[in-house]
């Protein structure tokens, strides 16, 4: 009977039609009420994918919408190497009066839910979005979003498994709130994602005014769990509220490059699986029971790492340095609150403070790893004193030194500008395979290398024309050969004396 009266008595249909359109139907918006449209968020997805509606469903808790999305051509042009498979974006409305883990627990898995309902036949794929919009009078509530923060992430945790098994890669949270009783209302992005497949990594992001005052842009919080543990990307620094959603995440290419390369990890995830097996030893404690887990529970801190990067930088004026500053003493080890992928060289090093069951008040340790999406891992000059830096910063302060190694070894350059220019005299160019006499350049190029000593050459007679007989390759560019075996002596000694 409820059938029969839902069939002679449907919802109505709702269609949005746009002046910019010249007012045919803007079909994103199907049956999507206008006052609650804008909260969708959906003009992100339109400039990189093809949208069309899945499905659209009201729960106890608010409206979720599903929509299948497969990347544009002109998008895929300038992403050549993005999944080309649709994915699908599921946007979540929040209506509950009062923010709590219990209701943004409610909320997410009756997203879930509607995920699971609507997998396509061939599964449900990957780089899946989930947008959860906590659209509630929340402008009132004074809310800390460290805090909100932490719950986000626990809960996450506790659904992890069916979040990975739905193909879900980003869960982003959009909540409105007050600092203080005080301040104005100001609007949170939280993005979650588990880049490493080990631990879920968040970023805190406020959406405000850009230097210009004339666009809202993310800033990425200060202070948050991510920002102090160095465990995020902070991707969206600096991005427009409007931006488009990529068909790429952030340090995708560096991941695969580093897992296809040495069947490891991106040196910038180190950091959040330190964090994790910290988190994961005080859970242990804790679930011990009897009076000493419950004194474990009670005394565990609400951030159990904090993490600077230790980036050599010249202690005069800026720029890029070299070994021979190293020598004339001109460098210093600075502690740094950057970005992950600001690195220009291929070593990178941290100073942690764990705050572990044994140490809860801190602990420092130096952590070192090689970039493995830089030149192969490679150790040139600069590697080297990267590391020499680090280590003598943890000997000096006598507090441990650990390094993830995964590397080529010593780097042998290849000069590029010689790369681009020589040729090759073979003893019969109709048949290769027979041999070469020499290398050569041509005059021209000869004149132009010669500025800078790239290399030795004589002069020669091929064919009537004048060219240059390579002997010696000197290059322009830094570590290119022997230089970097006396860099790796260096870090030999520099463990040695650890």
């Amino acid at each position: 009977q409820a059938d029969a009266e839902a069939n002679e008595y449907p919802m109505p249909a709702l269609y949005t039609y746009r002046s910019q359109l010249e007012f045919r139907e803007d079909s994103l918006f199907r049956n999507i009420e206008p006052s609650l449209a804008y909260h969708l968020d959906l003009t992100r997805l339109a400039k990189n994918f093809s949208v069309r509606s899945l499905d659209s469903r009201q729960t106890s808790t608010g409206h979720v919408h599903l929509y299948v999305a497969t990347p544009r051509p002109q998008a895929l042009q300038k992403e050549k190497k993005a999944n080309k498979a649709p994915r699908i974006f599921a946007r979540a409305l929040s209506f509950v009066l009062d923010f709590s883990s219990a209701s943004f627990e409610r909320m997410l898995v009756d997203a879930l839910n509607a995920l699971d309902v609507n997998v396509p036949a061939g599964g449900p794929g990957s780089d899946n979005h989930l947008f959860i919009n906590l659209v509630s009078d929340y402008e009132r509530v004074v809310l800390d979003p460290v805090v909100v923060e932490q719950v986000i992430v626990s809960i996450l945790k506790r659904h992890s498994e069916r979040v990975s098994r739905l193909g879900i890669a980003e869960v982003e949270t959009r909540l409105v709130c007050c600092l203080s009783d005080d301040s104005p209302p100001i609007s949170l992005r939280m993005v979650a994602s588990n880049p490493t497949g080990y631990v879920h990594v968040m970023n805190t992001y406020v959406e405000a005014a850009d230097d210009s005052g004339s666009a809202a842009v993310f800033r990425l919080i200060g202070g948050t769990k991510a920002s102090l543990a160095c465990s995020g990307d902070s991707s969206w620094e600096g991005m427009k509220v409007s931006s488009p959603y990529p068909l790429i995440r952030p340090f995708d290419a560096q991941r695969k490059a580093a897992l296809r390369s040495s069947d490891t990890l991106y040196c910038y995830d180190l950091p959040a699986l330190f964090e994790a097996a910290v988190e994961k030893q005080w859970s242990d404690a804790a679930e011990k029971g009897g009076i000493e887990g419950n004194i474990r529970a009670a005394s565990r801190p609400l951030m159990v790492m904090f993490t600077t990067e230790l980036v050599v930088q010249r202690k005069i004026g800026n720029g890029p340095w070299t070994m021979q500053d190293y020598l004339n003493g001109d460098l210093e080890l600075a502690h740094i609150q950057r970005g992950a992928g600001a690195n220009d060289v291929g070593m990178v090093a941290w100073l942690m403070e764990l705050k572990t069951v044994e140490y809860p008040n801190g602990r420092q340790v130096v952590l070192i790893a090689n970039d493995i999406t830089h030149k192969a891992g490679s150790f040139g000059t600069r590697e080297d004193v990267v590391f020499k830096l680090a280590s003598e910063f943890a000997r000096e302060r006598r507090i441990p030194r650990l390094y993830v190694a995964a590397n080529s070894g010593a780097r042998i350059g290849l000069a590029d500008g010689i790369k681009k220019a020589y040729k090759v005299a073979f003893k019969d160019q109709a048949k290769p395979e027979n041999g070469f006499d020499y290398l050569y350049v041509t005059k021209e190029d000869y004149k132009r290398l010669s500025i800078k000593h790239e290399l030795d050459a004589v002069p020669m007679t091929l064919d009537g024309q004048e060219v240059y007989k390579i002997t010696d390759i000197i290059g322009s560019e830094p570590d290119l050969g022997v230089e970097n075996l006396k860099g790796s002596g260096l870090i030999a000694g520099e463990t040695s004396l650890a």
